[in-house]
Order: structure tokens, then sequence, then C-alpha cells
């Protein structure tokens, strides 16, 4: 089994039909999405989380939130329960990742402390790990929050 990371801007129309019906979210997330209203970031997520925060899980580090951010609603889809990012929130993320460049999460790749933090999937020590995997997937993350928050949108969070 895996733990993939899937990111989906929404309406505040569509934030609030989840809100006040949690089970309307299987239906959403069964629908295809496409860039830059939708991103899944595979099994580079935790990798991706460590670049932006230098921590495994969950930090106050604003930079936390594009990952692993937002207020949890609903049940436990088996690897925590699905989060909504507010438009305040999806904005200050936005403007966090517009300020990184491949060179800054470069210098804070680090294959050995990323093993030994047990960050999912094993595989930071790879050749070429980052420039094939992790950055592709950053540009895919930034691109995402630009979009929603050039929109006024709000960030639906799964981890499934």
């Amino acid at each position: 089994m895996s733990m993939i990371w899937e990111g989906r801007s929404l309406t505040a129309a569509e934030a609030d039909g989840l809100k006040a019906d949690p089970e309307l979210l299987e239906e959403l997330v069964e629908e295809e999405g496409e860039a830059p209203l939708v991103a899944d970031l595979d099994k580079a997520w935790h990798g991706l989380h460590w670049v932006l925060t230098g921590a495994a899980w969950r930090t106050e580090a604003p930079l936390a939130q594009a990952i692993m951010g937002g207020e949890e609603f609903g049940e436990d889809w088996g690897y925590g329960r699905p989060r909504l990012l507010d438009p305040t929130g999806v904005a200050a993320v936005a403007t966090a990742l517009g300020s990184i460049e491949a060179d800054d999460l470069r210098a804070r790749f680090d294959p050995d402390a990323m093993s030994a933090a047990e960050l999912y999937p094993d595989v930071w020590d790879e050749e070429g790990i980052f420039d094939s995997y992790l950055l592709p997937y950053f540009e895919e993350l930034k691109a995402l929050y630009a979009h929603a928050a050039a929109e006024g949108r709000w960030m639906l969070q799964t981890l499934t």
C-alpha cells in the first residue's frame, strides 16, 4: 500500500459543501482533475515536506501548511483525516513557496538525514532522486498553490 498526497483547489462553495457533508469527499476525489487545479505528489510528499520544513511531521513552520496544513475534517482515510486550508492560508503558502528556488531546496536536501528520519519512501540516497523526483513535484506543488491563491481558492489535502 502506498501513501499518496493529493492537493485539490476548491471554490468556497465546494469547501462549504465538504464541511457540511464530508461524505461528498470520496466522490470529489474520484473525479479526474488536472493541473493547476489538482496536484498528485505521489510518494514525494514526505521528502518535500522535509526539504521545505526540516521536519518529518507537522510543525509550526509556515511552509508546513503546504503539505500538512489546514483544518482536519471528516473520517480518517487510513493515513489521517483530510484537511482544508482556507484562502488566507493558501495565499501565505503560495507566497512562501514562490520565494523558494530549486537551489534553495537542493541545499536542504540531505539523503542521510532524510533516511535517518525514516521519511517515506526510503529512496533518498538513490542517484539523481532530487532532480528526477523531488524537484518536478515541487514545481507542481508551487504551481498548484500559485493558481489557487490567484483565484482565492481553498486547498483540500488528502493522504491515501
